[in-house]
């Protein structure tokens, strides 16, 4: 392919940070090996935190009318197959006039009409899965993949044997920030903690997780006496308690994750991929408590994976109240297994997964030229 002609690649992210992030830092990745003759071109709902984050990044994006299955008997669905049939239509407008060269789908249900326009349009098919066990669009999709990504080694063991040759387990790409963390006094300095206590992040995503904000905010009073610390990122729906102790420093968004993670020494939070991969390339141990609403139980799996390893404890959202303050002393009092947690979780990470996930994408493309 002649490098010197901008790459066109349609690419299908969002619903959730999970899907979207992976997928903007491969395209990071890209316009590095490129030298910027990337022309990433995205689609996805209009409502969705894809529709906000985009545009910011200065790229382009389109909107389709397909959206998430909310059950049979949801007005909703009678309209679905009209969305889905439109949102082919879109997608397959958008390859002819941009003249695409690859598509990437990242998962979820946007994923579904750009990979089947995609396979009418006989272009590459790249699927991103970032969950150990592959999500129902992906799975779908599987067939007409011309490749698939995946974060976890173990996903190869939910596909059949003619697709497992289409897997490249090349691990999922996260943000170049997290590539080199911080110092952990400045980090701390950076959220006005102690510098030498002991940390806990906690945190469950930009919404919040109600029960795990819950559980903390009943065991903090706990903790006066036991040199640790904690920096809580409680979301925007959490309503917190007129006044906290002064070893708890609470925030409604994280921005700098980096320094996040350099001040913890033991992580508390979902198990959402993103996170999973981030704790990972980090290097942190954490206790990791999988949403028990997750459609696909992708989250225990998730958990599970670290947990078997021994890089994360898991403990189910309804042993939360019962059980979390012990095993937060369990893990926090122990100097050796917080270190062995921390270098599993290390040894287990693949941080060049945006740069190998970018070449195999160039090598599928010229390939297909």
């Amino acid at each position: 392919m002649d490098t010197t002609k901008n790459l066109k690649v349609l690419i299908a992210a969002g619903g959730t940070g999970g899907h979207l992030f992976p997928a903007l830092a491969l395209v990071e990745e890209l316009q590095i090996l490129l030298n910027g003759h990337l022309v990433p071109i995205f689609v996805g709902n209009g409502e969705k935190i894809e529709s906000r984050v985009i545009p910011k990044l200065g790229y382009q994006f389109h909107k389709i009318p397909v959206r998430g299955f909310n059950g049979i008997f949801q007005l909703n669905t009678l309209t679905l197959p009209v969305k889905i049939f439109n949102s082919i239509l879109k997608c397959r407008s958008l390859i002819r006039k941009h003249k695409i060269d690859a598509c990437v789908c990242a998962g979820a249900y946007i994923s579904y009409p750009a990979g089947i326009a995609a396979h009418q349009e006989r272009i590459p098919l790249i699927l991103m899965e970032s969950n150990v066990f592959p999500g129902k669009t992906n799975r779908l999709l599987s067939e007409k993949a011309t490749a698939i990504f995946t974060a976890f080694e173990e996903s190869e063991r939910y596909f059949s044997q003619p697709i497992k040759k289409k897997i490249k387990y090349l691990g999922n790409p996260i943000r170049q920030a997290l590539a080199k963390l911080p110092n952990q006094e400045e980090a701390r300095a950076k959220f006005n903690l102690e510098p030498k206590k002991k940390t806990i992040l906690v945190f469950g995503g930009s919404l919040g997780a109600r029960s795990i904000n819950q559980a903390i905010e009943k065991i903090i009073p706990n903790f006066a006496d036991s040199g640790i610390q904690f920096l809580w990122q409680t979301g925007t729906n959490y309503q917190l308690p007129q006044s906290l102790p002064e070893y708890v420093t609470p925030l409604t968004f994280i921005n700098d994750m980096a320094s996040a993670y350099s001040a913890a020494d033991l992580v508390i939070a979902r198990s959402g991929a993103t996170t999973v991969t981030e704790l990972c390339v980090v290097g942190k141990p954490s206790i990791l408590i999988p949403l028990p609403t997750a459609a696909n139980n992708e989250q225990e799996l998730n958990a599970s994976i670290l947990e078997e390893k021994k890089a994360a404890v898991m403990l189910p959202d309804e042993s939360l109240n019962d059980e979390l303050e012990a095993v937060i002393r369990n893990v926090i009092s122990d100097k050796k297994l917080l270190s062995w947690m921390g270098k599993i979780a290390k040894s287990i990470a693949k941080p060049d997964a945006a740069k190998k996930s970018a070449e195999e994408l160039m090598k599928i493309i010229n390939e297909f030229h």
